[in-house]
This record gives C-alpha cells, structure tokens and sequence, in this order.
C-alpha cells in the first residue's frame, strides 16, 4: 500500500470514503471536499491503475471492491458512509456486499453506472478507446457535461484520463461497464441514496429508473435539474448540501 491510494481531506467525526468516476481519480472530488471539512472526514480514494498509480492485479469489480475494503480495514474506519460516482458506485455496491464485517451504514450513489449493464453506443466505445488522446479527452469531457466547467475544473476532468493506465481504461470499457452485480446487491440491507440529474447525458433516467432503482431494497432518489453526468464537478455546492443532509439522517440499519 502507498500513500498515492488516497488523499484525507477534513477532520470532522462523519467519515465518508470515496470513489472516483471512470476518467478520474481521487483529486476529482477535491472541490466537494473543500465543502465538507468542517464536519466530515473525506478519504479520497485513487483506484489502482488511475492517477498513475500502480496496477498490479487483473481489472474487476471484484479486485476494485476487495481494494477499497482494504483501504477501509487499513484505515480502521466505522460508521462510515460510502459514495461512488459512475463507475465509482458500482464499486461501491460491490465493495459493500463483500464487507461481510464491516459494511457501510449508508450508501450514496451519484450519477450511477448501473449494476446492470450501461449502454454505450458502440462508436461512442470505439471513440473511447483511443487512448491517451488528448483531443478525445477533451471531447469526452464536453460529452458528459451540460453546465460549463470552470478552467481548472475542466482541465482535471480532460487531464485525469491522460493519467489512467491503458490496461484499466480498456477493462471498463470493454468489460467492467458490462459486468452484471445486480442479482447480488439486491441482498443489501443498507439505505442507498441515487443522487443524478434529468439532463445527464450518460446516465439517462430510464436507466435510473430501470436498472438502478429496482436493485436497492432501500433507495432513495435525488434528481437534480441542468446537470450534466460529472455531478461533483458541475454542481459541488449543490452535490454538497445534499450530501450534509444525507449525513444527519437518522437511519441506522441495526436498528431495521
């Protein structure tokens, strides 16, 4: 283990541990965080393989979930919330079914890759796959927005994809958004709260309300408006509000 798998923002007694979108890594949430530090500690995690980070196992969900349990054991973390973006929620649900010992007293999903399937357009894949590639970077960024990104903000968004190893990027594309975890997540006993927008243009709300929703025996959903699918980075005031307000919800499940 390394210090570059992840980054510790804040010091506040709520502990969330997060992870990152497909194209970013720990840094992407360093906006959301600055929000959260007076009353929450932010483990920021960098998926091996993102980031430059060292990738020393076979790409899955599977090794991905069993990776962010590790962290969480390392760091002696309880009572924690988990939170994935994309790709980082379908983790995230993986990462908690498997912690048979410790699992997450809530769960915060914003702008999901389903535990179903994602559906991507063949080209859009094909697109996808040159890489690193700058100019395709900068079109993926542009694809999934519909709020315009401030400068630095937008220069992570195409910049973090230029730092993912080839052999993870090609695994999401070509498997991991196709890995199927449904069947195994809908034994969660854990309040699930899907934060994503009407306007995304990578997550639709069919998709919401077909393949994510009918999986979580305790969801809730959250629908923001004039977003785009990089939610912590197109509305981080907003994505942190909501986020304040899921901590001091009173619903523990040992309690269901």
């Amino acid at each position: 283990m390394t210090k570059n798998n992840y980054e510790i923002v804040g010091n506040g007694k709520k502990k969330i541990v997060f992870i990152h979108y497909f194209g970013g890594d720990a840094g992407s949430w360093k906006w959301l965080a600055k929000r959260l530090v007076k009353s929450h500690t932010c483990i920021l995690l960098n998926l091996p393989g993102f980031n430059e980070t060292e990738l020393n196992f076979e790409p899955s969900i599977y090794e991905y979930a069993i990776f962010v349990n590790k962290q969480i054991e390392a760091l002696k973390l309880k009572d924690y919330t988990l939170c994935g973006h994309s790709m980082g929620g379908k983790i995230a649900l993986y990462a908690a079914l498997m912690n048979e010992v410790n699992k997450p007293k809530k769960i915060i999903l914003v702008a999901p890759s389903p535990p179903t399937t994602e559906n991507m357009a063949d080209d859009e894949k094909k697109r996808m796959l040159h890489h690193p590639n700058k100019e395709e970077a900068i079109q993926t960024v542009k694809n999934g927005i519909v709020k315009k990104l401030r400068r630095g903000k937008f220069e992570y968004a195409v910049n973090s994809q230029l730092r993912i190893n080839i052999k993870a990027w090609n695994w999401w594309i070509n498997e991991g958004m196709n890995h199927d975890i449904s069947m195994g997540i809908k034994n969660l006993e854990i309040p699930t709260f899907v934060i994503c927008s009407k306007n995304d243009p990578v997550i639709s709300m069919d998709a919401i309300y077909n393949e994510v929703m009918p999986y979580l025996n305790k969801g809730t959903l959250i629908v923001f408006n004039r977003i785009g699918h990089l939610i912590p980075l197109e509305a981080t005031r907003k994505l942190a509000r909501h986020i304040k307000k899921i901590s001091k919800f009173k619903y523990d499940i040992s309690t269901e």
